[in-house]
């Protein structure tokens, strides 16, 4: 491998990201270009962000079914409500986030 190669592979970081949510609605809108989404975090490994994906998950369930009991929602699925529970890792170079 090239220097030059090699420096750039180490430049490459990783975003935590979270999709928008449905304008007047209280659903995800997973459908939306990634350059819509909101970055949480950043990382400089994708092992970083996948752990960090795994427990902002685990935390945001938790808080949906808290919300669930108290009857503040009523049961519906989260992966269509909890825009924390939808959160992707993505690479900084991804084309995807060019506006």
């Amino acid at each position: 491998m090239k220097l030059c190669h090699a420096a750039a592979l180490a430049l490459v970081g990783w975003y935590l990201m979270v999709p928008p949510a449905i304008p007047n609605t209280h659903e995800v809108n997973k459908g939306a270009p990634l350059a819509q989404w909101t970055i949480r975090r950043t990382f400089p490994r994708n092992a970083g962000c996948e752990n960090a994906k795994s427990h902002l998950r685990t935390q945001a369930l938790a808080a949906q079914a808290e919300k669930d009991v108290s009857g503040k929602r009523g049961q519906r699925n989260p992966d269509s409500v909890c825009i924390l529970c939808n959160a992707e890792c993505v690479s900084t170079d991804d084309p995807r986030l060019a506006k």
